[in-house]
């Protein structure tokens, strides 16, 4: 059984651009991976980007109800690693195909991702990595709004924060990653 680990942290932790100089340092060393991304980030197509590097590179966009494909492409390209980017928004059944792989074909996973939407509550996928045995790496960010460390969103519309939704919101200029006591704040400020 291979490795399987969430890399995690708040907006703008370099996430994405993890992914690109790990599998650019793999690459030069020869080895193959496969890239997925959920088909529900539209931000960059086909491709995984970064706003900190100039570099992009392609992934497969996994729709939420295609299942069965992440496996089908490892078992056919038997790569040395796969990525994984955005993995809050793949479904639980997602995840655990990406633990079969790891187990079964012994394929390590890289996940990257978020734990917590802007609402505060744990996204489903990734509190599946986590029972599923994904070994948790922190990518630590300082808060927005203070020098604390950030944990939590605080998630923008029309200069106001949010605090209903189903916690799904695609974007980047929107967010503001905060620790929580400036999370608390913001959230229950004029209630």
């Amino acid at each position: 059984m291979s490795k399987r680990k969430l890399f995690h942290g708040t907006m703008n932790a370099s996430k994405s651009a993890q992914i690109l100089m790990q599998t650019f340092n793999f690459e030069r060393q020869g080895k193959t991976f496969l890239i997925f991304k959920p088909l529900l980030d539209t931000r960059d197509g086909e491709y995984i980007k970064s706003r900190a590097l100039d570099e992009k590179r392609q992934a497969t966009s996994v729709a939420r109800d295609e299942n069965g494909l992440m496996y089908e492409m490892a078992l056919d390209c038997k790569p040395n690693f796969i990525f994984v980017d955005e993995i809050q928004f793949f479904t639980p059944t997602q995840i655990e195909e990406l633990t079969i792989i790891s187990v079964k074909l012994n394929i390590p996973i890289f996940a990257y991702g978020l734990l917590l939407s802007y609402t505060g509550e744990m996204f489903e996928a990734s509190k599946r990595a986590i029972e599923c045995g994904f070994s948790l790496q922190e990518l630590k960010m300082q808060c927005d709004m203070c020098t604390e460390k950030s944990t939590h969103h605080l998630l923008y519309s029309d200069g106001k924060v949010v605090t209903g939704g189903d916690g799904i919101h695609v974007g980047d200029e929107e967010y503001k990653s905060v620790c929580y006591s400036c999370f608390r704040k913001n959230i229950f400020k004029g209630r």
